[in-house]
């Protein structure tokens, strides 16, 4: 006669000492780039655009790659993370850099304060990626 014993199920190993440090790190780049999403998201009504059309321009552009960085950084949270979604915070970052040169914003103080505020964001962005890229890189070597 077969003994029937209960099945244990075993937890998964928890992770040692570098890939917890790792994960913590990528954790706290995935929340950098949700901020700074939620930034650009708000940042027309935080910095006091003018309503015109140049500034609704960059207000759009800046809703855009807000939009695509949160949502980005939110999947980074949720699954685990591969180096597209630090490739297309990249280019988001790029393009948010490049927008105040290419879209015209006006010719405001408030159009240079978006200026500032697009290329400042976008050099934090692509900082955040490549810092990302490059711990993956660390963690496959």
């Amino acid at each position: 006669m077969k003994r029937n014993r209960p099945t244990v199920k075993r937890a998964a190993p928890r992770p040692s000492g570098p890939e917890l440090a790792g994960g913590v790190r990528n954790s706290l780049i995935s929340v950098l780039m949700l901020l700074a999403g939620v930034w650009l998201f708000v940042a027309a009504w935080v910095i006091g655009y003018p309503f015109n059309e140049p500034a609704v321009d960059a207000h759009l552009n800046e809703m855009a790659v807000g939009v695509v960085v949160f949502l980005v950084a939110v999947a980074r949270l949720v699954r685990r993370r591969g180096p597209v979604s630090d490739l297309v915070v990249t280019a988001a970052g790029a393009w948010i850099i490049a927008a105040p040169f290419v879209v015209s914003y006006g010719d405001s103080s408030k159009a240079d304060a978006a200026r500032i505020n697009d290329v400042a964001t976008g050099v934090v962005v692509i900082v955040l990626s490549v810092i990302s890229l490059w711990i993956a890189r660390e963690r496959r070597a």
